[in-house]
């Protein structure tokens, strides 16, 4: 077993920030570290330079590590080395990294949880030979390149799909003025229900929940705006003949009306039998006059659209959607068949994306393993 020394012995603690996490931006020169566990914030300048870590002291456990120029918000802790002769920093980081437990259990207190710096320093870190820690390092990192490079494909689709759809609908400046604008409640089928939201209070508990039966759709299904099988939830074939009136089905608009708002997703063609919750707002479109890729890709990404959600959120009450503002939205319609051609490459690229997060999943598995090997002293023996 090596021996293992407290971060307190290890590391110095830097001085905390008074940036706000709000000023960050969407671009600049340098990076700005924030409390989550993505970095997506940037600054025109930096306050912090040379190899460091960075850990968010409120919500859940994070970690990064920089070897640049940065800033931090408020709401973070920079550490760095006081003798870089023992100690590989960025090794520190994976071993974090994959124990991740460490930090959790630090986070203490009601409603929003934090991590104290007190605790921080209490973490030991167990200390092979330098030279051991920095052959830990290039394994790692070789790993972690296939990683981000898989992830930055991934990125790339995404970016794909919004390119192809802003150049088919949005840039199309002549052709866009002479398309009609409709209401979206226009592009349902006329049928009773085509647009719905789930059962509403007692109609449906969550002690009413199954193991397995009649699937129950949320907005975890929907908040990636694509449409995902994530928490699995049933109810019985009994309870669902009460509910039959909110069968979800193939083609059909989800759309988030709760928490996340505003995220949007078509229901797949095998979906089995189905509800949606009431977290979810439903349409069932007229495929004559609207392709459900288009509708949906629209609600969470067309300016015109968000536009007026932000309007008529700003005079609510209570932060979300409902069933008559969305009925209610205008939106520019392009001929069908330019609709169903976006569809066509919305599948193919998301098909293609699907294989991609399918690798990716296998190489974090792999970076998993290599991970706990490494700390185990598994890794060159």
């Amino acid at each position: 077993m090596h021996k293992k020394k407290s971060i307190k012995e290890l590391f110095t603690f830097l001085k905390k920030s008074k940036i706000k996490a709000g000023e960050g931006l969407e671009e600049g020169k340098y990076p700005f570290y924030t409390s989550s566990n993505t970095l997506s914030k940037y600054l025109n300048y930096y306050e912090i330079e040379d190899e460091s870590l960075i850990f968010g002291t409120g919500g859940k456990a994070s970690i990064h590590y920089s070897e640049g120029e940065f800033s931090t918000s408020t709401d973070c802790y920079v550490i760095q080395p006081k003798v870089v002769d023992e100690i590989d920093l960025k090794y520190v980081y994976y071993y974090l990294s994959g124990n991740m437990r460490i930090l959790e259990e630090g986070f203490r207190g009601a409603g929003l949880k934090h991590i104290s710096k007190k605790y921080l320093r209490t973490i030991k870190i167990p200390i092979p030979p330098l030279q051991t820690q920095k052959r830990i390092v290039e394994v790692l990192d070789k790993a972690k390149i296939l990683i981000d490079l898989r992830k930055k494909q991934i990125e790339l689709m995404d970016r794909l799909i919004k390119s192809i759809f802003f150049n088919k609908f949005i840039q199309r400046v002549d052709e866009y003025k002479s398309w009609d604008v409709v209401e979206i409640q226009d592009l349902a089928l006329k049928n009773k229900d085509s647009m719905r939201t789930g059962p509403f209070g007692s109609n449906l508990r969550h002690s009413e929940f199954v193991d397995e039966g009649i699937a129950v759709l949320g907005i975890d299904n929907a908040v990636d705006n694509v449409f995902k099988w994530k928490e699995r939830r049933y109810i019985t074939e009994e309870k669902y003949m009460e509910l039959k009136r909110y069968t979800v089905f193939p083609d059909d608009v989800l759309i988030t009306i709760m928490g996340t708002t505003g995220r949007s997703a078509v229901v797949p063609k095998d979906i089995p039998k189905a509800i949606n919750t009431k977290h979810l707002a439903c349409i069932t479109v007229n495929k004559g006059k609207v392709s459900p890729y288009y509708l949906s890709y629209s609600i969470h990404s067309h300016p015109y659209i968000l536009k007026q959600i932000n309007s008529k959120s700003k005079g609510a009450i209570m932060n979300g959607l409902n069933l008559t503002i969305i009925k209610e939205l205008k939106i520019p319609l392009p001929p069908i068949e330019l609709q169903k051609e976006f569809g066509k490459s919305y599948l193919e690229i998301q098909e293609k994306k699907k294989q991609f997060e399918n690798i990716l999943f296998l190489l974090k598995n792999n970076f998993n393993s290599l991970m706990q090997k490494a700390f185990k002293g598994e890794l060159f023996n």
